[in-house]
């Protein structure tokens, strides 16, 4: 009976740790937050933020980043929060925050398909810890106050590198989505008239024949002279 309930004491016991890991984390995220932002333009908090990050995902013990280092602390940092700070962005006039949330989001999925990609990649459980940390730190770069990673990169990369050249694409695609939305439209419109048409009888088919390749094109030939 001992034998069988040390697991489970010791399944409980990291659960509680993880929760409170990440209950903390969050606390700890959504105290900074508070604080003005200073528009990311510090290089020397990026370089200094980055020396932290990368000491706690190597030095750590994996006894202390088990706890740390989890999906559950990565979702709340890197989703959880973020749709509550996006959402208030939304509902105010400013238009910075607007950018700096759209640019997170971006990246933010990328970060989570790479997130998806790893879970089936790695098999070590220190090497997935490594993974969750950096993505942790990568994540919380993007929009703390210190740093804001996200508008930084849209003013300096974004905006004036990428849209530029993405902006033709843009267009192009929407003329293809257009014209094969209007294709499908008129084929839909065709095949409708077509099944009424196939239901005239002979004579009104006949008069319909002559007036759409006969008397419609002379009417408009005349009028175009």
């Amino acid at each position: 009976m001992s034998s069988e309930s040390e697991p489970d004491a010791a399944a409980d016991v990291n659960l509680v740790g993880v929760l409170g890991s990440s209950v903390a984390i969050l606390v700890f995220v959504a105290l900074i937050g508070r604080k003005e932002p200073n528009q990311g333009l510090d290089t020397k908090l990026h370089f200094l933020y980055f020396g932290v990050a990368a000491c706690a995902v190597i030095l750590l013990p994996s006894s202390i980043a088990q706890y740390v280092f989890t999906e559950l602390s990565v979702t709340l940092v890197g989703a959880l929060y973020p749709i509550f700070r996006a959402t208030k962005a939304v509902c105010t006039p400013e238009e910075d925050d607007d950018k700096e949330w759209l640019q997170y989001w971006q990246l933010g999925g990328v970060l989570f398909c790479f997130t998806s990609w790893f879970d089936d990649a790695t098999a070590s459980e220190v090497a997935s810890q490594k993974i969750l940390g950096c993505l942790l730190f990568i994540f919380y770069w993007l929009y703390c106050p210190l740093t804001c990673g996200a508008l930084l990169i849209y003013e300096k990369v974004t905006y004036p590198l990428v849209a530029p050249r993405l902006r033709p694409l843009q267009e192009r695609m929407s003329n293809f989505i257009a014209a094969t939305i209007q294709l499908l439209t008129n084929a839909a419109h065709l095949y409708f008239v077509w099944i009424i048409f196939m239901f005239l009888p002979a004579g009104v088919k006949r008069i319909c024949a002559i007036a759409i390749g006969t008397v419609y094109p002379f009417v408009c030939s005349v009028t175009a002279t």
